[in-house]
């Protein structure tokens, strides 16, 4: 029996066994640190395959959404198994495997130039909830932020990693007293999903941390293209940021210092996730073209933003 199709019949035994659904038919979606699948019967299901290397990040992420939903914050549901476990472990084509079960919402990502308002407020709701979350979280400092890019850039041997250095440190100092919380830590538009009743949906809990809170603000309000720097993308990132601040008020007060750090974060961004990226595709996914050009696009965003 090919591989897919075994994993497939597995998958379903366990759903029948485990959950209790009954008979599902299951779709593979997409492979990633583990398997995603669709399961369908009386309902609408994600089933996420997880290899127990990821073991620490998944339970600590299924806690969290487990601790929002019960808080009634927007995320999606986890199903229990029949014991009133929120993870199994199992067997899935001879290896040990975490299986977790969520509720399928169907959904978009929204637009923030109309939805930016209901976003902030959304943000606002989850960072006051997370400050109540009784489990500790890990601390992301300047090396997450700044420190890995400029040592990838060591070891590439960049020419240029002068003018790295000098900008990182420039934008650490401005940013490193900023007041600290609980952070989603990757809130970027793609993990919002809007219902078609209009609810929007926060997903993806894997990178929840301690940070300056500003960090999921400018990663959610940022809408200038990542590869090309254009006017008109900044000014709708003003706009929108504006709007974001209005809702996220209505749950927590950003200090003028930490309202005024925007255009920095948006910066240090581009510097954390381009670690990011190498870390997950490996040194030679950037080259020193590529390098260059986003030294270019920082280069010119800080320029603009203090004009």
């Amino acid at each position: 029996m090919p591989e897919k199709k075994l994993q497939e019949k597995q998958l379903a035994e366990i759903l029948r066994d485990i959950y209790h659904l009954g008979d599902v038919s299951l779709r593979f979606l997409r492979e990633g640190g583990g398997q995603t699948w669709l399961a369908e019967g009386t309902g609408q299901y994600l089933v996420k395959v997880i290899n127990p290397a990821f073991a620490e990040t998944v339970r600590s992420s299924v806690r969290i959404m487990r601790y929002l939903e019960e808080n009634g914050f927007p995320v999606p549901g986890t199903l229990l198994t029949q014991a009133g476990e929120a993870l199994h472990t199992g067997f899935v084509n001879g290896e040990t495997r975490l299986i977790s079960v969520q509720e399928y919402i169907e959904g978009d990502e929204p637009d923030l130039r109309k939805s930016a308002e209901e976003a902030g407020a959304l943000t606002g709701q989850l960072h006051s909830l997370l400050e109540k979350y009784p489990d500790k979280l890990v601390e992301r400092d300047r090396h997450f932020f700044i420190g890995r890019y400029l040592d990838f850039l060591r070891r590439k041997e960049y020419p240029r990693l002068q003018a790295y250095e000098e900008l990182g440190n420039r934008l650490w100092e401005q940013v490193r007293d900023l007041p600290r919380g609980r952070c989603h830590g990757d809130l970027h538009r793609g993990n919002l999903l809007q219902s078609p009743d209009g609810k929007i949906h926060v997903i993806d809990f894997d990178t929840v941390c301690s940070a300056p809170v500003m960090f999921d603000v400018a990663v959610m309000c940022d809408m200038t293209d990542y590869f090309r720097l254009r006017e008109s993308d900044m000014a709708v990132t003003e706009e929108v940021y504006a709007r974001f601040l209005t809702g996220y008020s209505r749950y927590r007060t950003l200090n003028r210092a930490e309202q005024q750090s925007f255009h920095d974060w948006v910066a240090v961004r581009h510097f954390q996730l381009q670690a990011t990226i190498v870390e997950l595709y490996g040194m030679d996914c950037i080259d020193g073209h590529f390098i260059d050009s986003q030294l270019d696009w920082l280069n010119r965003w800080m320029k603009a933003s203090q004009s």
